[in-house]
């Protein structure tokens, strides 16, 4: 006669169990990658940047296993591409490439604004995105004006939907290329009209009106990019600390 086996519980977790080990090296990594990606996106490691395990090992006072994990995470999200001899180099985004990718997050864009016109949460994502669009201040830094614009689109587009998502990652790709481009205190009020009339168009379920709003919003962004995008060179890795 068959009897079920018996099942045992779970052996308790130890202080001197061997997984805090593995836990320790992917904490080791995650910072690294959040070093090396800061790095990135800021412009301190420029396009063309060569880095070499071994160096950026020795620079962080770390192993080549976190550095190595760490490269892969940026490899994967288009910010490094790999070479041989252990070699990755940050990712070169030709201007063509660029403006290939606002005009991608164009259309996107207008995708999730038709599906918020098309949603039951409509008027609450329009006053989570308000709530947002307050943060935009005309003298703020532009890591800050940023992030403050991203999220008012974010909450605007739907912050959990898929296309939101896809967009985040379109405009993480070009980050560095708006940091690279000056300040200019006369885009930044063009922003926020551009902001509210988006916001009105929505708020009046005007389909049409959205789409020349959005469209209107991102043309701007990238001839202002345009007209300002700096050819960096490579740079050194001196500035990376962990």
């Amino acid at each position: 006669m068959y009897t079920m086996p018996r099942q045992t519980e779970p052996a308790p977790f130890t202080q001197s169990g061997g997984d805090l080990h593995s836990v320790k090296r992917q904490t080791l990594a995650d910072s690294v990658y959040a070093q090396l990606k800061a790095s990135i996106m800021r412009g301190n490691l420029r396009d063309g940047t060569e880095l070499k395990q071994g160096e950026l090992a020795t620079k962080l006072g770390v192993s080549r296993v976190p550095v190595r994990e760490a490269l892969r995470r940026l490899q994967a999200e288009h910010l490094v591409v790999a070479e041989p001899f252990q070699c990755f180099v940050v990712t070169s985004l030709s201007a063509d490439q660029v403006n290939e990718l606002l005009e991608l997050r164009e259309e996107l864009e207008v995708f999730a604004l038709k599906k918020t016109l098309d949603s039951g949460v409509k008027d609450a994502r329009i006053r989570a995105a308000t709530m947002a669009g307050k943060s935009l201040t005309l003298s703020q830094d532009d890591e800050n004006w940023l992030a403050a614009d991203r999220a008012f689109h974010r909450e605007l587009n739907g912050p959990t939907t898929a296309v939101s998502a896809i967009i985040e990652d379109v405009r993480e790709r070009v980050h560095r290329y708006y940091l690279s481009s000056p300040a200019v205190v006369e885009r930044r009020r063009e922003v926020l009209k551009e902001h509210a009339a988006l916001i009105a168009a929505v708020q009046d379920g005007d389909q049409a009106a959205v789409e020349a709003a959005i469209r209107t919003h991102v043309r701007a962004t990238k001839q202002h990019l345009q007209t300002s995008l700096l050819d960096a060179g490579p740079a050194e890795i001196e500035g990376v600390t962990l």
